[in-house]
């Protein structure tokens, strides 16, 4: 790590340095990344390799071989052994990482999936895509529960919350189905390519707030129960308060698109096309930066327990401490 201050402003940044590089897992730009506390982690790149490899070495387990096109997301459930894909195909698939093989596929978008959500312990997920739908499947059954948002434009990410005792949602309208499980107190929230931003209540299907943020979202998560950030295609983040159903500007500090956040110690990481990786306090400042990309897009960020991972274009999964961010 190397500390650097600005003497006239007193403003501070900690450059990050990874603990380790793993260049063998793909030879192409990588797309996503997810990593679970078992030990195994899943990516994706772009000559459509789906791989399981292990999250302390980087050596490959599993190829993962059943998509017909581009797979575009993956995800490991937090049982950390089995992964959820979606792609070009209009298909999401469930794997089981331990053996490779695809025992569940999910069928009914008309259009590519490009994100997931994971409800709870993964009995249902949540999936979005080019045709501008949000979907609840059961995975048992393989079965669409219902449609939760049909937007006018593409929905590019989502990102599941649950605020059971902190916001008091809708009731439903009816008696949700008997294959639905763990969606009472969820919001979805959603960003599109017009520049829409939806919160949905999962178990009522109905949308809290809906706001125009001014550019294309390309990622959201959330901070906390109640704060959900979106990056934008201008550079800029926003937060969007879900009790108050209002937006406010969390920083600008580049035009460099966002391309990928997730929640880190209160705060949000924030990967972006130019190749930085800064971590932002809800306050706006950025007081860590993560180094090794250079100047190549950081597609995707993923953590476990205690460490952060990300994909880049370069073909390098990049692996840092979480505790050298401290805060």
């Amino acid at each position: 790590m190397i500390s650097v201050t600005h003497q006239p402003s007193g403003l501070s940044t900690v450059f990050i340095a990874p603990v380790a590089t793993f260049s063998g897992i793909h030879s192409k730009s990588v797309l996503c990344v997810s990593v679970a506390d078992g030990g195994l982690g899943v990516s994706v790149c772009t000559d459509n390799k789906l791989q399981v490899w292990e999250t302390k070495t980087g050596i490959v387990r599993r190829v993962l071989e059943g998509h017909l096109f581009d797979v575009y997301t993956c995800c490991l459930f937090p049982s950390g052994i089995v992964v959820l894909s979606g792609g070009g195909d209009m298909q999401l698939r469930i794997w089981d990482a331990a053996t490779g093989a695809c025992p569940v596929v999910l069928k009914g978008h008309t259009g590519a999936v490009l994100d997931t959500a994971i409800v709870d312990r993964g009995k249902n997920v949540i999936s979005v895509s080019k045709d501008g739908q949000a979907k609840l499947w059961n995975c048992g059954q393989a079965k669409c529960i219902a449609t939760l948002l049909s937007a006018e434009s593409i929905i590019n990410c989502c990102a599941i919350c649950d605020v059971t005792g902190v916001i008091n949602l809708p009731a439903p309208a009816e008696i949700p189905d008997e294959l639905e499980y763990d969606t009472a107190g969820k919001v979805l929230l959603v960003g599109c390519e017009d520049g829409q931003v939806y919160l949905v209540a999962v178990e009522s299907r109905s949308i809290m707030g809906s706001f125009s943020v001014g550019a294309t979202v390309l990622s959201v998560c959330w901070a906390s129960p109640t704060v959900g950030v979106v990056g934008l295609s201008d550079g800029c983040l926003k937060i969007i308060d879900a009790v108050s159903l209002t937006t406010r500007p969390l920083a600008h500090h580049s035009a460099s698109q966002v391309e990928s956040l997730t929640p880190h110690r209160g705060g949000v990481l924030a990967g972006r096309r130019d190749g930085t990786c800064q971590f932002y306090k809800l306050d706006g400042s950025s007081p860590y930066q993560l180094t090794g990309s250079d100047c190549d897009p950081i597609y995707k960020i993923a953590s476990d327990s205690n460490y952060i991972y990300t994909a880049c274009r370069d073909g390098i999964i990049r692996k840092y401490r979480s505790r050298d961010i401290d805060v």
